[in-house]
C-alpha cells in the first residue's frame, strides 16, 4: 500500500510503498536527503519539495478576484480544499501564499 510522507528536514513530499506485512513504525527515509525525520502526510498533499506548506496549522490564501488575503486551517481533504471560497467576495479563484510562492489552486 502506498503512503505519502513529508520530510521534516528538507520539506520533500514523497510516496513510499509499504507492504501489508510492514508497519509504518519501521524507519522511513527521505529519498531527497536521507533523513529519517519524516511524518505521514495527507494523500492529497502535492508531491515535490520547496514549499513549506505544513509548518503551521494554517494556510494563507489570496483571492484573485478581490485580492483579499486570509488564513484557514490546513484542509483535511482535497474536496475541502477545492470547496474553499473567499470570505469577502465568495470567489473560488484562490492562490495559496503559504510557503513563499503563490500557487494557483482551483478556479470556481
Amino acid at each position: 500500500m502506498e503512503h505519502r510522507f513529508l520530510c521534516k528536514q528538507c520539506r520533500h513530499v514523497f510516496d513510499l510503498e509499504i507492504s501489508n506485512g510492514s508497519s509504518l513504525d519501521e524507519e522511513v527515509q527521505c529519498p531527497a536527503c536521507g533523513s529519517s525525520d519524516v511524518m505521514e502526510a495527507p494523500a492529497w498533499a502535492p508531491l515535490g519539495s520547496g514549499w513549506n506548506i505544513f509548518e503551521s496549522s494554517e494556510w494563507e490564501y489570496e483571492c484573485q478576484q478581490c485580492k483579499h488575503t486570509f488564513k484557514l486551517p490546513i484542509p483535511k481533504s482535497r474536496s475541502e480544499d477545492e470547496s474553499r471560497k473567499c470570505p469577502v467576495c465568495n470567489s473560488g479563484h484562490l492562490h495559496l501564499l503559504t510557503g513563499g510562492k503563490a500557487l494557483p489552486l482551483h478556479c470556481g
